[in-house]
């Protein structure tokens, strides 16, 4: 049997099976040009301050976008940062995963899931994925546990979401912390519950070519405070005077500029009221 291609491929100058672009979409109309319209009149693009204030959480709009968030995900906090890279850099601290500590996450993934783990100077552990949904295989995931395995990193493929109930039972056997990279599936449920919610921390992509999309950014939420306030700290240089508040556990952490601006969060506010639609018209495009 031949095994050589009938014309060479297009890059070789062979024929172009795609011969135009794909088509461009705009999700975004007259309520988010409004709202960003609003913020730009008022003069505010950003609030933030390094210290313990109302501030320390960014400006109106960052604070009304998170509280809507929360309010939809059914959540405690929901923190913004300035894209789902930055979040997942955040949530790994968060967690305090330390150097030479492992995360076992997935080999089916955009590099970030990997690199944020990297960033803290530990160690990603690739387990193998489930032939079906294409995310993690709680199985694999057992067998790669070692003695400096300290959390999961699981990811949600394709509107698809892992098999929590198995990843929270072997989290919770081998004390580990579990995230949930939950940037395909916002707005997904299990088991009547919203993607990103069973874990510790969980978090969704407001990237362009996402569900809902404020141009670049990303949105973590947990309902564990501690692990918020880490979270704030990262995305805001972790500067702030943490004897305001009598939290001496929260010093000596490495902070970052990871945060998201006014006009981004006025967008994403009426982009999130979109959520259901933007989910109903892709599984209508999908059926």
């Amino acid at each position: 049997m031949s095994t050589a291609l009938a014309s060479p491929l297009a890059v070789h100058g062979g024929p172009k099976t795609i011969t135009r672009p794909f088509a461009r979409y705009n999700p975004l109309g007259a309520e988010e040009v409004a709202a960003a319209k609003a913020v730009v009149e008022s003069g505010i693009l950003s609030q933030y301050y390094g210290r313990w204030c109302a501030d320390f959480y960014g400006g109106p709009k960052v604070r009304e976008f998170e509280r809507a968030c929360a309010a939809k995900f059914g959540v405690k906090r929901a923190v913004t940062v300035n894209s789902w890279t930055s979040g997942l850099v955040a949530a790994v601290g968060a967690i305090g995963i330390e150097p030479g500590d492992e995360v076992i996450t997935s080999p089916w993934t955009m590099c970030a899931t990997a690199t944020a783990i990297l960033h803290w100077n530990a160690i990603p552990v690739f387990a193998d994925i489930e032939p079906d949904t294409f995310c993690l295989d709680p199985r694999s995931v057992e067998v790669n546990i070692t003695p400096h395995t300290r959390a999961i990193l699981s990811v949600d493929i394709a509107g698809q979401s892992a098999d929590m109930d198995a990843l929270r039972a072997i989290a919770k056997k081998h004390n580990l912390k579990l995230i949930s990279d939950c940037a395909q599936a916002p707005g997904a449920l299990y088991q009547g519950k919203f993607a990103g919610t069973l874990a510790d921390v969980g978090g969704f992509s407001l990237n362009y070519h996402k569900h809902i999309h404020t141009g670049e950014g990303g949105i973590l939420v947990t309902n564990d405070d501690e692990i918020a306030e880490r979270m704030c700290l990262i995305r805001n240089h972790a500067e702030a005077v943490v004897g305001d508040k009598g939290v001496t556990d929260l010093s000596n952490m490495i902070g970052h500029n990871f945060r998201l601006g006014e006009i981004e969060c006025a967008i994403g506010i009426e982009q999130l009221k979109k959520l259901d639609r933007q989910i109903a018209s892709r599984q209508r495009a999908a059926a």
